[in-house]
């Protein structure tokens, strides 16, 4: 019985070093965990305090985002009434250019007619001055022949006078040839004495 509570006492003694030991091991693993847990409670109330701000920070952004998307609604809504003005808008004047685009084909047509007509007074036009330039020619022509016309009066006049007056002259002597001949014929006729 003495080995066991020899036994017993070894294994009392041995557990209370091995708790003694533990206790140290255990108090040092507090010590630390005391430390981690107020380095901890430190970064909390640090981070706290800068989440607290970013929370302010981030509910100021979001009333202001709201000011602005109330503001920009009420613009929104004024846009969406101009823009369906300006669509009404948009849609007369599509309305106003087909018209003119119409009224701009049919003048096109005219103006295609006009075109036509103006380049047949053109060669009406060029024909009338060719008709013109060749009247003139003959004019002219005219205007030469009758001065070579007059020339050739003038001299024919002469020519004509100086003839007759030669005509006069020759029928003159004529007469007198035949009056002589006529005289030497009776002569001739007659008995002689």
């Amino acid at each position: 019985m003495a080995i066991i509570v020899g036994v017993g006492g070894w294994f009392v003694y041995d557990l209370f070093e091995a708790t003694e030991d533990e206790l140290v091991n255990a108090r040092a693993r507090i010590t630390l965990l005391e430390e981690r847990v107020r380095i901890t409670d430190e970064a909390v109330t640090e981070t706290g305090a800068t989440a607290n701000e970013q929370i302010n920070l981030w509910e100021s952004e979001i009333r202001r985002l709201e000011q602005q998307r109330k503001k920009n609604k009420s613009a929104i809504e004024g846009n969406r009434a101009e823009h369906e003005k300006q669509a009404k808008t948009v849609t007369a004047i599509e309305t106003s250019i087909r018209g003119l685009k119409a009224q701009v084909s049919r003048h096109e047509g005219s103006f295609t007619e006009q075109q036509k007509v103006l380049d047949e007074l053109n060669t009406l036009q060029n024909n009338v001055e060719q008709l013109i330039n060749q009247q003139r020619d003959l004019v002219d022509k005219v205007n030469v022949t009758s001065v070579t016309t007059s020339g050739l009066r003038s001299s024919l006049e002469t020519r004509v006078k100086e003839n007759e007056e030669a005509i006069v002259a020759i029928d003159a002597y004529r007469r007198e040839v035949n009056a002589r001949l006529a005289d030497l014929k009776r002569r001739l006729e007659s008995p002689r004495p």
